[in-house]
C-alpha cells in the first residue's frame, strides 16, 4: 500500500510527463502567434501570445522545467516592454523577441524517455 506522499509524487510525475509531451505543441502555437504578430495581423494574436507565454513561464517552472520557465519569462518581459510602447512588431525589441522565441524553442527538453 502506498502512502499519501507516494501517491502525490506519482500524480506529480504524471503531470510532468503530460506537460512535457504537450510542450512541442505549445511551442508551435507560440511560434504561430509570433509569426502573426510580427506580420501585423492585429492585436488578438498579440494578447493571446502574451497570455500563453505568461502561463508557460509559470507552469513550466512549477513543474520542474526551469530552463523553459526562465526562457518563457525572458520572452514575457520583452513582450511586456514592447506592448507598453505600442505594437510589438514595430518596437525596438522586435528582433530581441524573435531571438527569445528561438531561445525558448532551444530550451525545450530533448526527446528522451521520460523517467
Amino acid at each position: 500500500m502506498s502512502t499519501p506522499q507516494q501517491d502525490f509524487q506519482k500524480f506529480l510525475d504524471r503531470q510532468r510527463a503530460d506537460y512535457r509531451r504537450a510542450l512541442p505543441e505549445k511551442m508551435a502555437h507560440i511560434r504561430s502567434l509570433w509569426n502573426a504578430v510580427a506580420c501585423g495581423d492585429g492585436t488578438a494574436p498579440q494578447a493571446e501570445l502574451e497570455r500563453l507565454v505568461h502561463t508557460l513561464a509559470g507552469t513550466a517552472g512549477t513543474l520542474g522545467f526551469h530552463a523553459v520557465g526562465a526562457a518563457a519569462k525572458a520572452l514575457e518581459l520583452l513582450l511586456e516592454q514592447a506592448s507598453s510602447a505600442g505594437q510589438v512588431r514595430l518596437s525596438p525589441q522586435c528582433a530581441d523577441i524573435a531571438l527569445a522565441v528561438a531561445e525558448l524553442q532551444a530550451s525545450l527538453p530533448a526527446d528522451e524517455p521520460l523517467s
